[in-house]
């Protein structure tokens, strides 16, 4: 018993330094929206956070896209992922959004890059809004 108890407390002791390596930078959208990169332990980013908003035909949409591994390109200097999810809205609308996301971290410990967003509002099968958000650059420093 007392074997395995000293197994089981040299596995905690293990780890916790993997999960203090994790690093989080903030910042902005050159839109003034928030935007979010945090690395794992092996520094590849395991998420990125960005918020937006895109003029539409009538009106706007504002939302915020989270990215997830796995990423088309993940380096630990460099990360690129594209993709298209869809998402429900109230009162029977549907959203199609398709993005796009680059960064690359500099010699400064700050990442920097840009954003895209296509979005098809539907209702009913037939669609009802197109919006678009094209090239929005972002940065974020270290936390």
């Amino acid at each position: 018993m007392r074997t395995l108890a000293s197994a089981v407390g040299c596995a905690l002791v293990l780890a916790v330094p993997a999960a203090a390596d994790a690093r989080t930078w903030q910042g902005e959208t050159n839109q003034g929206r928030a935007v979010s990169v945090r690395t794992g332990a092996d520094d590849l980013v395991d998420q990125v956070r960005v918020s937006w908003r895109a003029p539409c035909r009538r009106g706007h949409y504002v939302s915020r896209t989270l990215f997830r591994p796995p990423l088309d390109v993940s380096e630990t200097d460099l990360f690129e992922h594209a993709g298209t999810y869809r998402k429900r809205l109230p009162d029977g609308y549907r959203a199609r959004h398709v993005v796009f996301v680059r960064g690359r971290l500099g010699a400064d410990d700050r990442w920097t890059g840009v954003f895209r967003v296509r979005t098809r509002v539907s209702r009913n099968g037939h669609v009802v809004d197109r919006c678009h958000l094209g090239r929005v650059r972002w940065s974020a420093e270290a936390v």
